[in-house]
């Protein structure tokens, strides 16, 4: 009972600590991503608090996962480089010993990364792509934004202005450039104003000159105006609704829902939480080292072995998305790396481990 108490008021030690760590590295990152968005004028700044909260939501299991795995690592690798785990095994706790103790500890985390894998990660996405589809749907905003050059997806027409208020519709120093058959012509104009019609912006330069570059004679290079209004449609193309409807669609619906797209995404979700307590017990045997040549394990197979695993259930969710492989296939792999983990555990109750190398 003594050994079960410290060992678990180390792993909840490290766990705290970890966890914390990478809540706070992931808004970060994810607020990084953001800003770069944000620069080049395809969000607007106000946005990047609510897209980043979205975002850390939406990858809660990922960070589970991780913190998980990186608790039991540094908990009984730390037992070992203090002889606690040697002591502990010559008193007669195998392997296996921790292996239960370690199931024991990340089950309740496993059931809380499946609720969240199942239910909070697809509302949080659901949510992220209303605001975005929002946001595309803002029209001043997105398409003019006072301070940067924004270019037509066609490249025919680039619009820049210097000030622009949204109360009034007024714009302050504003530069066009728009392509044609006849040649390419720059507008400029101290000011104007700018209103919608149903989507289609205009914009109603005034007091302003045309310079037509093309042109290499000496006459109409230059042709000033009272008046000149140019058109700018919406470039906003609705998101196909079947790409997002499966990703964010609810347990039950994917249940009742008999498609390959359906049944991928719930073996998805369903996996997230099973990886998770999968990588936290082969975990066990990987930390156990007592060796100095099997201590550098610690270093290499926990990259490998999850990055192995992981891209494993990816590839055959693709193929049950695709409708050539059933979805039990997946779970088959799951069983796989348990037993994988059993055996090196019990390959870990030899005194020589994994090599029949003595320990120095």
């Amino acid at each position: 009972m003594l050994v079960k108490k410290i060992f678990y008021r180390e792993l909840v030690s490290h766990a705290s600590k970890i966890f914390t760590v990478l809540v706070c590295i992931l808004p970060l990152t994810e607020l990084f991503r953001l800003i770069d968005q944000a620069a080049s004028g395809s969000l607007p700044k106000i946005t990047l608090l609510t897209m980043m909260i979205y975002g850390t939501i939406a990858s809660f299991p990922m960070v589970l996962t991780i913190a998980s795995f990186l608790t039991i690592v540094i908990t009984i690798n730390r037992f070992c480089k203090d002889h606690e785990f040697s002591i502990w095994l010559s008193s007669g706790l195998a392997p296996f010993y921790w292996l239960k103790q370690v199931a024991i500890f990340s089950f309740p985390l496993a059931l809380i990364c499946a609720i969240s894998s199942m239910y909070i990660t697809p509302w949080a996405t659901s949510k992220s792509q209303e605001y975005a589809d929002f946001l595309s749907k803002q029209q001043t905003n997105l398409i003019i934004s006072p301070g940067i050059f924004k270019e037509e997806d066609d490249g025919n027409q680039v619009f820049y202005l210097d000030h622009y208020s949204t109360n009034l519709g007024i714009a302050k120093k504003i530069f066009i450039e728009y392509k044609d058959s006849a040649g390419t012509y720059n507008i400029t104009a101290d000011s104007g104003r700018i209103d919608n019609n149903n989507g289609i912006f205009g914009i109603t330069l005034t007091d302003g000159n045309r310079y037509d570059l093309g042109n290499t004679s000496d006459a109409n290079i230059v042709f000033h105006f009272d008046e000149f209004r140019a058109s700018v449609k919406q470039q906003y193309t609705p998101k196909d609704k079947e790409m997002f409807e499966i990703p964010t669609s609810s347990v039950s619906r994917l249940i009742s829902t008999n498609t390959t797209q359906a049944k991928s995404e719930l073996s998805w979700r369903i996996s997230i939480a099973i990886m998770m307590f999968v990588m936290c017990v082969i975990a066990v045997p990987i930390s156990i080292q007592t060796g100095r040549v099997q201590n550098n394990l610690v270093f290499i197979l926990p990259p490998i072995i999850y990055a192995v695993y992981e891209n494993i259930i990816l590839g055959l969710n693709g193929y049950v998305n695709d409708g050539k492989l059933p979805m039990v296939m997946v779970f088959i792999v799951h069983i796989m790396m348990l037993l994988a983990a059993v055996f090196l555990t019990y390959l870990k109750t030899f005194p020589k481990g994994y090599f029949f190398s003595k320990n120095k």
